[in-house]
């Protein structure tokens, strides 16, 4: 994310020069921060419910980024960066919709301050570095929705990223 948010605060000053541009791509980051901080929860703590919180800050990232690539799109700049962004907006954005009801609609009860014990930090912990599932049950692995997931996350985004890398060569900025 922070390639989005570096992108908008590069592009900002030569076309919209918005300050609030400016301060919603730094927003990006800290959000990014604040996601993670809960899928790690989610992880330690064993329980999908914290796991809703962390697409839901992917979910307004992207809703953030989206709403930034409009509006330079709406100011006539034309570039591989924002197409990429809206067309992954115009994809991610729905399928994050289908997604967080997703999370909601698992058998886990809600997430309670008094569940966390440094008993169950540390099993989480263990957890989390020791023990792996190997399967190939659709089911295991979220249905449609984790194989859509991980086809995005290991082919789509290094596609992305490099794009991201190659224009900024391009523009001469690495």
């Amino acid at each position: 994310l922070t390639m989005l948010s570096a992108f908008a605060k590069d592009l900002n000053p030569l076309t919209v020069q918005s300050r609030t541009i400016s301060l919603l791509a730094d927003t990006l980051p800290p959000i990014c921060i604040l996601a993670q901080c809960f899928v790690w929860s989610s992880i330690i703590l064993h329980t999908d419910s914290l796991m809703f919180w962390e697409e839901f800050f992917w979910f307004l990232l992207f809703v953030i980024n989206t709403g930034i690539n409009l509006v330079f799109l709406h100011h006539g700049h034309q570039s591989i960066l924002i197409t990429l962004s809206l067309l992954h907006g115009a994809l991610y954005l729905p399928w994050q919709i289908l997604n967080l009801n997703f999370i909601l609609s698992l058998d886990d009860p809600p997430f309670c301050f008094s569940d966390v014990t440094v008993t169950r930090i540390v099993q989480g912990l263990k957890r989390a570095v020791w023990y792996r599932k190997q399967s190939v049950v659709r089911e295991d692995w979220g249905g449609w929705i984790g194989e859509s997931w991980m086809f995005c996350y290991w082919v789509v985004m290094p596609v992305w990223l490099a794009t991201v890398v190659w224009e900024y060569e391009k523009m001469g900025a690495l």
